[in-house]
């Protein structure tokens, strides 16, 4: 899915007159929460192997071990969290002269490592 939806008008020559944004808020918002909670789930992945997650359930895993381990997961569902409290955060006042500006705003909160 993606939240890029728009569209040129070009005259006969090929030069472009014209781009028409045709994204929706919503869209773009559930777009980019999905792809927020993503990256969120491989980072978890990445840090603390599955393996380890179900050790650590099962009590296999404990002291600072699991205390590191657990550490990482959170801070990941943190900076998961906070990412999308600023994409939920963007308010759009459902004006078609605004609309555009507020899917630049919540296609601007991003992952990036």
């Amino acid at each position: 899915m993606s939240s890029h939806k728009k569209r040129m008008i070009c005259d006969t020559s090929g030069a472009v007159l014209k781009v028409i944004d045709e994204r929706q808020v919503e869209d773009v918002r559930e777009h980019r929460l999905y792809s927020i909670r993503r990256r969120a789930r491989f980072a978890i992945e990445e840090a603390v192997p599955e393996f380890k997650q179900r050790n650590i359930a099962m009590g296999i895993i404990k002291g600072a071990e699991k205390t590191k381990l657990v550490k990482a997961i959170n801070d990941i569902r943190d900076r998961c969290n906070n990412l999308e409290e600023q994409i939920n955060s963007v308010a759009w006042d459902g004006k078609e002269s605004t609309r555009a500006q507020a899917c630049d705003d919540i296609e601007a909160v991003s992952w990036n490592d």
